[in-house]
């Protein structure tokens, strides 16, 4: 062998060593792994171009989408490398799956660019929709996806368990109680309309369902593997429920603070404030879900883009207020959540969590 070709050799045994390290690690500390390139992902990009989009560039779209899908695509990386195993069965539903979600992906996120954002149908509106749309694809690809690790961390979202009733209750929960809300603030004098806007018609009703299919592309497969299915059976392998929604609710606000300050959902400090205490209270309810549905991802995929198109259409008032905290009061009762779940539970993930303080007892 000579000299050059030994002095490589090394270089790559070192690099395969460092590599080799390097996923050990992550196995070890599956948690902050998550947390910290899931974070790094998302603010270094939406940083960076965020100010590009905002400043007139709109072809900068499908990567501050790429920043918006930072929680699945890391959770799906890190699923593939903890238990790396040979690849099992047919590629052909992943790739099936993909061109159908990609067409209709494509479709869902032009519609919900001119109905609801405004914009001129024109040949850069319809490449953004189209190149965007390979992200909700791949994810929902990935749920038939031949690597064993993978397909095991997706498989809840075709293979719910539990009873069905969650299922329709995920999709419902929250604007019934803020619908119910509004009624009961009437009762007692204080008159909210129900909804946002102040013409309500068939085309309100359109921009809401396509809304609704855009969440379902957007956060249900953006973050949903993630927060949910990734990081929140692990934080209850060692954590109770409450507390577990209660460091999850605080990771998942502040993921957000690329959009909220300075981007493209600014807003002002009070109202950022009240929103993220709103995420901490609803994110028990996810929990609550999630572990009623043992360990269902699809269940927290459907009340995702529910609660994002409630926010949109209807309005807050004190009496939604008052039923949200006593709803939340009733399920923490209920089921006695500041209890930790046991092993066995299929909403618990035995994974490495020593990289985490221990428990109080």
């Amino acid at each position: 062998m000579s000299q050059g070709n030994g002095v490589l050799y090394q270089v790559l045994r070192e690099g395969m060593k460092a590599m080799s390290n390097l996923v050990e690690t992550l196995k070890r500390h599956q948690l902050l792994a998550y947390f910290g390139l899931t974070y790094l992902m998302t603010w270094v990009i939406e940083f960076t171009v965020q100010p590009m989009y905002m400043g007139g560039q709109r072809w900068v779209a499908p990567l501050i989408t790429l920043g918006i899908f930072a929680p699945a695509l890391v959770s799906i990386g890190l699923s593939a490398l903890i238990k790396p195993q040979p690849r099992q069965g047919s590629r052909k539903p992943a790739i099936l799956v993909f061109f159908s979600v990609w067409t209709l992906a494509s479709l869902v996120i032009i519609a919900n660019l001119i109905l609801n954002q405004q914009m001129d149908l024109s040949p850069l509106l319809v490449s953004v929709g189209v190149i965007t749309a390979l992200l909700p694809a791949f994810v929902a690809s990935s749920i038939f996806s031949t690597i064993p690790g993978v397909r095991s961390h997706l498989r809840t979202y075709i293979h719910p368990r539990g009873s069905w009733g969650y299922y329709p209750l995920a999709l419902f929960v929250l604007p019934a109680i803020w619908l119910l809300g509004n009624l009961l603030s009437r009762a007692l004098g204080m008159v909210t309309p129900f909804f946002r806007s102040p013409v309500v018609d068939l085309k309100l009703l359109a921009s809401a369902t396509v809304m609704f299919l855009y969440n379902v592309a957007y956060s249900s497969l953006s973050e949903e593997p993630g927060w949910r299915g990734f990081a929140l059976p692990r934080l209850q392998a060692k954590f109770s429920p409450l507390v577990a929604s209660l460091i999850l609710g605080v990771l998942w606000s502040f993921w957000h603070v690329p959009f909220k300050f300075g981007g493209m959902d600014a807003a002002s400090p009070a109202d950022i404030l009240v929103e993220w205490i709103l995420i901490l209270l609803v994110n028990i309810i996810f929990t609550w879900l999630f572990n009623r549905t043992q360990g269902s991802i699809l269940v927290a995929a459907l009340i995702h883009p529910a609660m994002n198109v409630m926010g949109s259409f209807l309005n807050a008032s004190l009496g939604a207020l008052v039923l949200l905290f006593g709803f939340i009061a009733f399920i923490i009762a209920r089921d006695k959540m500041w209890r930790k779940l046991p092993v066995e539970s299929l909403a618990v993930i035995q994974g490495s969590v020593e990289d985490l303080p221990p428990a109080a007892a």
